[in-house]
């Protein structure tokens, strides 16, 4: 069965390693699942071959260290940037654990618990076939949770060539960015002899720290990150093994958003898949292994204060897996699905300095999940339809946890009561958060009770210690029943319609659920372990709490013409039980009390259970100006809102847009590109979200195909050198630089890149 994309579907080109148009059927049997998808943007992958159709492409640079920058082109999609090497996805104002996103469909499940390793961090250019990313409603087929959308990272797979002679390709590519002296070496190689082949690659990516357009240095931002691994594949007519392995180790990175920075992300990921015919099913399986061992500290790459070191770290194991059946009946294209994983998750936090500090903030936390999924579609006249519904199982468990904040004592240190008196007031810079506590606890005796008389004669009776405090906390979490579980019900329709040979019409409905993440649940005492929000407020968990539900509606026109398209979409979703943090209450007063005694965080938040929704627009267009120019672009608008008080959404990316006037014949490609973003000042008063200016950006590059085996590529990306603040790119968390502390961070001024792809 050949599955090929409908025509409302729009591929994106990514121009690499070399640019070249792909025929969009060509593109659609690359893509996952069984039933082929009505609304997709693929960014390709493609290399050294001569440019037919420049239709609207989307542009990555291997000079980037982070894949997720690959989706800036994509309408809709941005990037929650917390550094070099963590972005987030975001699309339609939804991000994290809300956008499904996997590689060659296995589920990434990262060690870190604010998301330094996040999905896209797995992966690197080089080995990229393909990105897709589900426009509208995403298929219940694309993966466990996407009430946000999915993506899908499709590798690079061993290529058998069905020949006895010994066929040996590769590439080799190099990369420079100017601005903070970016380097990038890739090697792959394709080795394949009869039904067998071994894909062989490495990548080796580091940077120094960013400059922004006035100069000043955004510190830490330097980044070292290597990969590496293969693939072995045996194909035959009806079905196809393979097995591949995935080293992933980044050092010394920086996240000046976050209260903490990679010192290391060690993983190795291995998997093994297939494909079958079974009489007139055909199938499709696949299990995978990622062990993940993640290390962070607040005190190798930024200013310190020794008295206040602090490292977590992190492990992570996931197993996974899937199942496919589909088949062509009478009454449609039919299919089938079961898949899951099972993840498990723990973090300690220690002082280096102090054996006696030692807090452990996740301990062999279980996240289970399970799902059984059909698809349906059919055509029906000049109107396709697909409809999709996925029953899913949640299982969370952990295991009790224990902090000791004690100091080691000396002579000095008198009779202070080691339960309080010795802990140093550094909880700020763990990634778990605890925050920017100052020195002002240095001095503070045990207990609270030798306050002195400046406080009115205060006894300890009116004001628990530290120590109690989490005693408390701790007590109060270890006797809960820990063990939930979740079963939900995610639903989605979609139908297109060829109104006339040019007009077509997308319509798509869905109800999608989310259980909540382990550390909305588990998160037992004040800390910043969110997956990444970096609002700059701690946090506590809530095991009690319910699954988000979604209720979702997309609509989209397509005119597409010999030199004209356009593809505009208006999108509605309520959320109800809509997850995120909301001010501390009574009930929890040990929490903010310790929030504010030691992290200076008077206003620590708790997940919870609101009432959300979001709405916008997004369009994307291209016209052909002659034979060799093009005018394209893309615009995004979402708006994002509480629906049970009068507020905003966290992070929501303002409007934004490019237009790019490009140039191509048969041996160049050349793009001016204008990209202009709106002032923020939709931001949520809850998080304390500040507001951001607009801007407008001049990025140039050209593409040279010096011959067929070997291509340049340069550019230059904030070409006037302007200064601004991405609304995305989080607040400076680094004493002694720059930016103040809390400000928003500065963004990179104007980088020169060139990069070198040889072919053999």
């Amino acid at each position: 069965m050949n599955f090929t994309l409908k025509p409302l579907a729009l591929a994106v080109n990514l121009v690499i390693l070399g640019s070249s148009a792909i025929t969009l059927p060509a593109l659609a049997n690359n893509a996952q699942g069984a039933i082929k998808d009505i609304e997709v943007i693929t960014i390709s992958n493609q290399r050294h071959n001569s440019l037919e159709d420049n239709q609207s492409f989307a542009q990555g640079k291997t000079t980037e260290a982070d894949l997720a920058n690959w989706l800036a082109s994509v309408p809709g999609a941005n990037i929650n940037s917390n550094g070099p090497v963590t972005g987030i996805a975001q699309y339609r104002g939804l991000f994290g654990d809300r956008v499904a996103t996997t590689l060659d469909g296995h589920p990434i499940i990262g060690a870190g618990p604010n998301a330094m390793d996040t999905p896209l961090s797995y992966s690197t250019p080089l080995i990229v076939d393909s990105m897709t990313v589900y426009r509208g409603i995403a298929p219940v087929s694309a993966g466990m949770s996407t009430i946000g959308g999915a993506i899908d990272i499709s590798m690079r797979k061993a290529e058998v060539m069905n020949s006895e002679n010994l066929h040996v390709s590769g590439d080799l590519q190099a990369g420079y960015r100017s601005n903070n002296s970016a380097s990038t070496l890739s090697g792959v190689t394709n080795i394949a002899t009869g039904d067998v082949a071994v894909l062989l690659y490495g990548n080796t990516q580091a940077g120094d720290s960013m400059e922004s357009g006035d100069g000043t240095v955004i510190e830490p931002t330097d980044f070292d990150k290597t990969q590496a691994g293969f693939d072995v594949r045996h194909a035959t007519e009806n079905n196809t093994v393979g097995l591949s392995y995935h080293y992933t180790k980044t050092t010394d990175s920086g996240t000046p958003a976050l209260p903490m920075d990679i010192e290391y992300i060690e993983s190795s990921r291995i998997n093994l898949d297939g494909d079958f015919q079974l009489g007139q099913w055909q199938g499709e399986w696949s299990v995978g292994y990622l062990d993940a061992d993640h290390g962070m500290t607040n005190f190798l790459m930024r200013a310190h204060d020794p008295m206040k070191k602090r490292r977590n770290t992190a492990l992570a194991d996931t197993t996974d897996f899937k199942f496919v059946l589909n088949r062509e009946f009478s009454f449609g294209e039919l299919s089938f699905g079961v898949d899951g994983y099972l993840a498990t998750h723990d973090s300690v936090i220690t002082n280096p300095t102090n054996e006696m500090f030692e807090v452990v903030n996740f301990n062999n936390v279980q996240d289970d999940r399970f799902g059984f999924f059909t698809e349906w579609q059919n055509q029906y006249g000049q109107t396709t339809v697909q409809f999709g519904v996925r029953v899913k199982h949640a299982i969370s468990n952990a295991d009790e946890v224990s902090g000791n904040m004690a100091m080691n004592m000396d002579s000095g240190m008198g009779g202070m009561d080691s339960g309080m008196g010795g802990m140093d007031s550094g909880m700020g810079g763990m990634d778990s958060g605890m925050g920017g506590m100052d020195s002002g606890m240095g001095g503070m005796d045990s207990g609270m009770g030798g306050m002195d008389s400046d406080m009115g004669g205060m006894n300890s009776g009116m004001m628990p210690s530290m120590a109690s405090l989490l005693g408390d906390l701790e007590d109060d979490f270890n006797k809960a029943d820990r063990k939930v579980s979740d079963t939900n019900v995610d639903i989605a329709l979609s139908t297109q319609t060829q109104l006339s040979e040019t007009l077509s019409l997308y319509v798509g409905v869905g109800m999608k659920n989310r259980a909540p993440s382990y550390q909305e649940r588990y998160l037992w005492t004040p800390m910043e372990s969110t997956g990444g929000l970096a609002d700059g407020h701690t946090y506590i968990g809530d095991i009690d709490l319910e699954s988000e539900t979604a209720y979702q509606a997309d609509l989209g026109l397509t005119w597409q013409s010999s030199d004209f398209m356009i593809a505009p979409h208006i999108f509605y979703q309520s959320i109800d039980n809509y997850i995120q943090g909301t001010p501390l209450d009574m009930d929890d007063s040990s929490a903010k009390m310790m929030a504010s005694m030691m992290a200076n965080d008077d206003n620590p938040l708790k997940f919870s259970n609101v009432d959300a929704k979001l709405y916008g627009a997004d369009v994307n267009w291209y016209y052909n100006l002659t034979d060799n120019f093009q005018l394209s672009g893309i615009a995004s608008y979402v708006r994002g809102e509480r629906r049970d008080i009068d507020d905003n959404l966290y992070r929501i990316a303002p409007l934004n847009g490019q237009i790019s006037v490009s140039y191509h014949n048969e041996n160049v490609i050349s793009n001016l590109t204008l990209v202009a973003v709106a002032a923020q000042d939709d931001v949520s008063a809850t998080n304390t979200e500040k507001a951001t200016s607009g801007y407008g950006l001049v990025n140039i590059d050209i593409e040279y195909f010096v011959t067929a085996d070997f291509t340049l590529r340069g550019g230059v990306d904030n070409l006037l050198d302007r200064e601004y603040q991405n609304h995305l790119g989080g607040y400076n968390r680094v004493k002694e630089v720059g930016t103040p502390v809390m400000d928003r961070l500065p963004s990179e001024g104007l980088s020169a890149w060139v990069e070198a792809t040889y072919s053999f």
